[in-house]
């Protein structure tokens, strides 16, 4: 029965909490009824949730079902006392984060030193206070509140990191890029979600290109932001102004970063380098960052000394700090293998010493990987070495770029094949006649296969009408041959093509039984860049088996 003066000295003897109460689930663990009862109805006068256990294995059926947000355990109980409910709790993933508060009348070091141990976050000593008890509960109840509210917030945090970093990747595309001249392939690595390197290759009005590399200073939510603005602004500014050369367009970039940002604390450094076919050479202009690495033939070379300027964004100096002077000239070398980089490569320290890889090391590496003609992604090939030599790659944003200069000797073909089947059978069959005049039977004849299968395909299905054209080209790199096939028309479903077999060629259905040139070509790469499609077929000569 009801004591009201007992309920009255039990209000006035414990804190006066704000109108909403504790709240909150509490689960009263012990052997005792009367203090049981005690409990549950001291806390629920203030606003708790209030379930009651008379033992340890009632009360660890009880935290599996009902997951009360706090366990009050008394440490004396029979079967199963205080201290192995608490670590019962604890072991278990879906349960270790609920808080135990044990009460015991034992007060030696050693008993409370076990139960924190055990993973318990605080002690009551019988006989308690009443008010001593209510605060300490209230304070473990806003302490787990506190931590659920902590971890929504960083699983929310985390998604919209993830999301925001799928978008920044869909920015900067990692698409090789190939032309008459050269090929380019990036290989990009973020240190999180998102990143604050930029880069990109922009294919240019008559035969010139564009590739820039930037790493913007810092980590985190800004420098992604501000490597996003970059790369808008300089696809903008180069497609305006590459007339005019890379120092005016760095320049104007710089002034917009500038105003953008206004703080010294955010800059890029940056390299560009502009193809002009005539008279075939790069102009580069290099803002702060690393010289790339250059290898002319079998042998690496110096980057030409004298260009280069601060960083962009870098609010010193004049409002534009670059001119013409400052642009290096890289003259035409059939031979010319290009890697552009961030500082992530070279200053990736190794797990054991810590030492940095280094600008010698990462040169050594390069030459690895050129000389290795099974990598067919050059940049990738370099990361993974990189790392397989036990660098930590990926403790900052790292991103490689190698440009290789095609060989005209190596050309046996470029043409534009006309959409129709006529032209197609003609162009194929001198295809195979070139392969053929270097006694590669069997390689010729794939060849012949895989481009009549590939071109009668875009002339049937690819919606190109008959003033269209297939740009094409068939080379012979080394131990390789490599035949590539560029067309405007609609885009490639790229899964289904890869997946496709003889016995369910769905894809033909689509527009393009390409199931035959999966088998026939020893490596096939397909791509949706700048509103054409690409492939690249590459089959390997038999002397390099």
């Amino acid at each position: 029965m009801s004591n009201p003066l007992a309920d009255q000295a039990l209000a006035r003897s414990v804190p006066d909490f704000s109108r909403g109460g504790l709240g909150g689930t509490v689960l009263v663990v012990d052997d005792e009824l009367p203090n049981r009862l005690y409990l549950k109805k001291l806390l629920s006068s203030y606003g708790c949730e209030v379930l009651m256990a008379p033992d340890g294995p009632t009360a660890l059926e009880t935290v599996h079902i009902q997951r009360p947000d706090l366990v009050l355990a008394d440490v004396v109980m029979p079967n199963m006392d205080g201290f192995e409910l608490c670590g019962a709790i604890k072991e278990l993933s879906a349960t270790r984060d609920i808080p135990v508060i044990m009460v015991t009348a034992k007060g030696h070091i050693d008993d409370l030193k076990k139960g924190f141990d055990l993973g318990a976050m605080d002690y009551i000593r019988k006989p308690f206070d009443a008010r001593e008890l209510v605060l300490r509960v209230g304070n473990a109840l806003a302490l787990k509140r506190s931590r659920e509210a902590l971890a929504r917030w960083k699983r929310r945090m985390s998604h919209e990191l993830e999301l925001a970093g799928a978008i920044q990747q869909s920015m900067f595309s990692d698409t090789p890029f190939f032309s008459k001249s050269f090929e380019i392939r990036v290989k990009y690595k973020a240190s999180m979600d998102i990143g604050g390197d930029a880069f990109d290759v922009l294919d240019l009005p008559d035969g010139r290109c564009c590739v820039y590399l930037a790493d913007v200073s810092g980590h985190g939510v800004a420098p992604a932001m501000i490597s996003s603005m970059l790369k808008a602004s300089a696809t903008e500014l180069i497609s305006s102004f590459y007339e005019r050369g890379p120092a005016y367009i760095c320049n104007e970039l710089h002034v917009r970063l500038c105003a953008a940002i206004n703080n010294p604390a955010y800059y890029a450094t940056m390299f560009m380098a502009l193809y002009e076919p005539i008279p075939k050479r790069w102009v580069c202009m290099n803002c702060g960052h690393p010289d790339p690495i250059l290898v002319c033939g079998e042998k690496q070379v110096p980057f030409p000394a004298g260009g280069g300027g601060i960083p962009v964004g870098l609010a010193l100096g004049p409002d534009r700090p670059y001119d013409e002077g400052d642009q290096t000239i890289l003259e035409h070398c059939e031979k010319l293998k290009m890697l552009l980089y961030t500082d992530g490569l070279s200053e990736a320290t190794h797990h054991e010493t810590g030492e940095e890889c280094g600008e010698e090391n990462l040169r050594r590496f390069f030459s690895q990987v050129l000389s290795d003609s099974s990598k067919v992604e050059k940049p990738e090939a370099l990361l993974d070495l990189i790392e397989s030599e036990n660098y930590a790659v990926g403790s900052d944003d790292c991103t490689a770029v190698v440009i290789r200069m095609t060989e005209s000797s190596s050309v046996l073909l470029e043409t534009e094949i006309p959409v129709d089947m006529d032209s197609v059978s003609m162009v194929c069959e001198k295809m195979e006649e070139l392969v053929l005049t270097h006694e590669e039977e069997d390689i010729a004849a794939r060849i012949r296969l895989v481009a009549m299968e590939h071109a009668m395909n875009v002339v049937e299905h690819s919606g190109l009408d008959a003033s269209s054209a297939i740009w094409t080209q068939l080379l012979m790199d080394g131990c390789d041959y490599r035949l590539i096939f560029s067309d405007a028309g609609r885009e490639w479903d790229h899964a289904l093509a890869e997946s496709v077999n003889f016995e369910l060629d769905q894809y033909a259905e689509g527009g393009r039984g390409l199931a035959i040139t999966n088998v026939a070509a020893d490596f096939v790469e397909r791509y949706r860049r700048d509103s054409r499609n690409v492939v690249s077929y590459l089959f390997r000569r038999q002397s390099d088996s």
